[in-house]
């Protein structure tokens, strides 16, 4: 599917200021990127940086004098998914896993899966198989946190969330990445675009790599699967932050729009995790 995706990111100026800021899509093989552009309402040094080993695409922009300023992304992206039957998946855990996947199993500032291990066990540790256990963690997410906005900040992380039980998706994302790592299962987090996510804005969900492919997971059930347009991947919100502000610069809002493309002529057709499990199947994204 084609999807257009726009945002703004609002701020107010103060003193000298940088913002590094995540809203260019990721490229992969199955998602492609084009037509986009990062404009600012107002002069800057920018520098557009490849971070980390998922070569997530940040920008730099250092502001030197006070006042408003906006940063507007727009870009055409094409992704591809993949269902796959869960009878294909093997049910035995891989004895060896990919190097690129190992910090992917390590504690992480939001993700404290060291801290955690004994509450993963209990809640799934008898569980057989490594993807039905991610997809009991996606079950709890759903059914024991209400999705609340204000319940949570910049500073909650998975333990905060788990004794709340409250917070939006990004909190969702930290406490399944911290259960699945407290598994031996690798689990990253994902910021993306979400066609149909009402209302929209920026999204995250996570993805856990069983077998040799990564499955998308997402316990707040609030957009569908297949409409998702990654921006960012990382061990947790740290990484793959959609703005980090430093110096005298003042968040002050922002917008997302995700549709289809005016170029789309296939008719789009969600799928949710209740589709999935009526067809025996997962989920990866391209």
């Amino acid at each position: 599917m084609q999807f257009f995706v726009n945002s703004h990111l609002h701020y107010q100026i103060s003193s000298p200021a940088t913002i590094l800021c995540s809203l260019s899509c990721v490229r992969t093989p199955g998602q492609l990127v084009f037509d986009e552009s990062l404009t600012t309402s107002r002069q800057g040094f920018r520098t557009d940086l490849s971070v980390g080993p998922e070569e997530n695409r940040f920008t730099k922009l250092e502001i030197s004098e006070p006042g408003e300023l906006t940063v507007q992304y727009q870009a055409t992206a094409s992704t591809q998914v993949s269902l796959q039957p869960i009878s294909d998946v093997k049910i035995e855990d891989s004895p060896t896993l990919h190097a690129s996947v190992i910090p992917y199993l390590f504690p992480s500032r939001y993700a404290p899966a060291d801290r955690m291990r004994a509450a993963a066990n209990d809640l799934f540790g008898h569980i057989n198989g490594q993807l039905n256990q991610a997809l009991a963690v996606e079950d709890w997410l759903y059914s024991h946190l209400n999705y609340q906005v204000g319940a949570s900040n910049e500073q909650t992380w998975a333990l905060d969330t788990l004794e709340h039980r409250a917070g939006v998706c990004r909190d969702f994302a930290h406490l399944g990445i911290a259960f699945c790592r407290a598994l031996t299962i690798p689990a990253r987090y994902v910021t993306a675009y979400a066609f149909q996510l009402q209302p929209q804005d920026f999204h995250a969900v996570f993805e856990v790599f069983v077998n040799g492919t990564w499955y998308l997971i997402d316990g707040t059930r609030i957009a569908p699967l297949n409409g998702m347009i990654r921006i960012a991947m990382g061990r947790d919100a740290s990484d793959a932050a959609v703005a980090t502000l430093f110096g005298g610069v003042e968040g002050m809002g922002i917008s997302v729009e995700t549709m289809l493309s005016a170029d789309e002529n296939d008719v789009f057709t969600p799928i949710t995790r209740e589709d999935l499990r009526s067809w025996g199947k997962v989920l990866a994204m391209g």
